[in-house]
């Protein structure tokens, strides 16, 4: 049976119990386990900008694709971008027998999943007694990422800025709703939101570096997750330098993530300074952090792999909620 999963489906799961934000850090962890194993197949995100008739700014069409072996499904990825939104699809197979298991839509997969996927980068490599974060972006984006830390570490305060005023109060009103006992600031400067930070989380529209390396503190773990774009980054090569460095997947990131392309092209940087992916490090075969004064790095701009481990967790939750549509077509034999 195959099963449309649409944005009102994956709102009734989420806010009806059935998956939580630990349920979607649990179903990346289990996407990454099966890349760090050796048990997976990647098709790196696919990006073919598109002009768009009366606009200066382009369009885009992303593909991407993977199979979990260990999870045991595969699928592709597809979505569009640049036109004021994300129109996201996904297409969920079996592994074991080829057969459509569900057929997904909507923006909200892609923030939970990007906050889910930073929160687990974060519960392998940030110090275990990380209290404060400080966020750097105030979109829905930034909204999953604390929803995610906050699945993974007993966060007590919030330092949120955006250059807009009303967004980055916006953002603290929000979070003080959503969780009444964090201690929850909008700040002025980038500076005060990410001096003192245990966890720092870049999450923006950045063409430019917007923070300064020396504002961050020995022990900090940073998740860089804003851009995936060759000709961008959210941090300068110094701050680079500085971090213990993990991507999500190294092809992916060689190909697209300009705060390793930047510095790798001026020579400023090699190759070996990325230290591995982030399945590596749940598995043991590469280091994550090895001291409580490490700052370590997770650069992210989100894969395949995690909207494999997602899906397979909506799936599941909707057969056993009973929620979703299911569809009837004809298998030719």
């Amino acid at each position: 049976m195959t099963i449309f999963i649409n944005e009102s489906h994956v709102a009734a799961l989420i806010d009806g119990g059935h998956a939580t934000m630990a349920d979607f850090v649990a179903a990346v962890e289990a996407a990454y386990t099966d890349q760090g194993r050796g048990e997976y197949d990647i098709l790196p995100r696919q990006n073919f900008p598109v002009d768009v008739p009366g606009r200066k700014a382009k369009g885009s069409l992303k593909i991407g694709g993977a199979s979990l072996r260990g999870v045991g499904v595969m699928g592709a990825s597809l979505y569009s971008g640049g036109y004021g939104g994300m129109n996201l699809w996904i297409t969920l197979f079996a592994a074991a027998t080829g057969k459509v298991l569900a057929i997904l839509h909507g923006a909200a997969i892609g923030r939970m999943k990007t906050g889910a996927t930073a929160a687990m980068a974060a519960k392998h490599l940030s110090r275990e007694n990380s209290r404060t974060v400080g966020i750097l972006g105030s979109s829905d984006q930034a909204r999953t990422q604390l929803l995610g830390l906050a699945a993974v570490r007993a966060i007590e305060t919030v330092r949120v800025h955006s250059p807009t005023r009303a967004h980055r109060e916006a953002y603290a009103a929000w979070a003080r709703d959503t969780f009444p006992d964090l201690d929850v600031r909008a700040v002025g400067c980038a500076e005060e939101a990410v001096r003192n930070a245990d966890i720092l989380v870049t999450v923006t529209n950045a063409h430019e570096p917007i923070l300064d390396g020396d504002w961050i503190a020995p022990g900090t773990h940073c998740s860089v997750i804003g851009a995936h774009d060759p000709k961008r980054r959210e941090i300068d090569t110094q701050t680079l330098l500085k971090g213990h460095v993990i991507v999500d997947d190294l092809d992916q990131a060689f190909n697209e993530k300009g705060e390793i392309l930047i510095p790798l092209e001026a020579g400023e940087i090699t190759a070996d300074h990325v230290k591995g992916c982030i399945g590596d490090v749940i598995t043991g075969k590469v280091a994550g952090r090895t001291s409580d004064a490490q700052i370590t790095m997770f650069l992210s701009g989100g894969t395949a792999l995690e909207y494999m481990g997602v899906s397979a967790m909506l799936h599941q939750k909707a057969m056993e909620a009973g929620i979703g549509q299911v569809l009837e077509y004809q298998e030719r034999r």
